[in-house]
């Protein structure tokens, strides 16, 4: 800690190998750097083994190695996984050609039911503001433009719970498109009960606080923390703010 990693990881290398001769070098590879490490440099190496810690510079050493037929060992870790690739010059395809899909950055069911940091939260109350005021006031206004256009899109999405869900979505809408501002603070505070309190309920009760894994180890450890179901108050600010906020969003 608080030293340049290719100084830390020749030092570590030389108490493996005591024989080993390394040279640890703290400047940057890249385009940038050219005059340092140039044609000859390229051209001296047998082998490169990679362990960057950023695509850009994964990317550029890998077209150095195509350009100058260098085998290549590529090295990653995310998290708690790790992946290598060997890549041979006219064998095999290089790093550029083979790289993975983009991954998620928050798994669904790590964001719906385990949130245990705050980019999960937000990203939670980012989806669930545009499924309720957005994704699903798009589809009323789809339907009263073009109502067999609409229904022939969503007969051909989704399984058959999901097509009934969303028609009976735009079925309320447009039976509470004139509905009293009362309604819309109802469904607010059905909002509220259904995401604060019913649907925690319901995830203890599949998972109660002692429940343990096949492995018998607990359920509720490391970064699954239980969450407590809130129930609503029309006392508490933060309860109310909820209802207001979303209660105008329904009579807009």
């Amino acid at each position: 800690v608080g030293k340049p990693k290719s100084a830390t990881a020749a030092m570590a290398a030389r108490r493996m190998n005591g024989s080993l001769q390394v040279q640890a070098s703290e400047v940057r590879v890249g385009p940038e750097t050219e005059d340092v490490f140039d044609d000859e440099f390229w051209e001296s190496l047998d082998i490169v083994v990679n362990a960057l810690d950023n695509v850009q510079a994964r990317m550029y050493v890998d077209s150095r190695c195509v350009w100058f037929a260098k085998p290549l060992l590529e090295s990653g870790t995310l998290g708690t996984k790790a992946n290598s690739q060997v890549i041979l010059p006219h064998l095999t395809q290089s790093y550029a050609d083979s790289q993975d899909p983009p991954e998620e950055s928050i798994p669904l069911c790590t964001m719906k039911h385990f949130p245990n940091a705050i980019e999960h939260t937000i990203e939670w109350s980012r989806e669930f503001f545009e499924q309720l005021f957005s994704d699903g006031l798009k589809e009323v206004n789809a339907f009263i433009e073009d109502p067999p256009a609409l229904l022939a899109k969503v007969k051909a999405e989704g399984s058959g719970s999901s097509q009934l869900i969303r028609l009976g979505a735009i079925r309320r809408a447009l039976e509470q498109r004139d509905a009293p501002f009362d309604l819309c603070v109802r469904f607010a505070v059905m909002e509220f009960l259904d995401k604060f309190h019913d649907s925690i309920a319901q995830l203890l009760h599949t998972f109660p606080l002692d429940h343990r894994t096949g492995e018998n180890a607990a359920f509720w450890s490391g970064p699954k923390r239980p969450p407590a179901p809130i129930r609503f108050s029309a006392d508490e600010d933060l309860h109310l703010d909820f209802v207001i906020a979303a209660a105008n969003l329904y009579a807009g």
